[in-house]
């Protein structure tokens, strides 16, 4: 796991703006977001803000759990694994 950042406000929509705290920033859209417990609780859909500040939106599983989020919380991501790239089956189309 990866510090992404601490949250900077909660939408109207209950989605979260998270000030990013990550050079990865570009790299992250759709990741998976977790809280401090490894409890993953949504997943980033978008970046906003000037490129040297980034903040990311981050829609959360359950909206409900919106109201009892406090600004300031720090929250983590998943990178994905940079492993070699997956391949199709040669020949499988014809």
């Amino acid at each position: 796991m990866k510090k992404l950042g601490r949250v900077e406000q909660v939408t109207r929509d209950g989605d979260l703006v998270i000030s990013c705290e990550t050079p990865d920033a570009p790299r992250i859209i759709g990741l998976s977001v977790y809280d401090e417990e490894m409890r993953r609780i949504g997943r980033i859909v978008d970046l906003i803000g000037r490129v040297e500040e980034p903040r990311a939106v981050v829609k959360l599983e359950n909206p409900e759990i919106a109201s009892t989020i406090k600004p300031g919380t720090l929250y983590y991501y998943k990178p994905v694994s940079e492993g070699k790239p997956k391949r199709g089956k040669r020949g499988a189309r014809r």
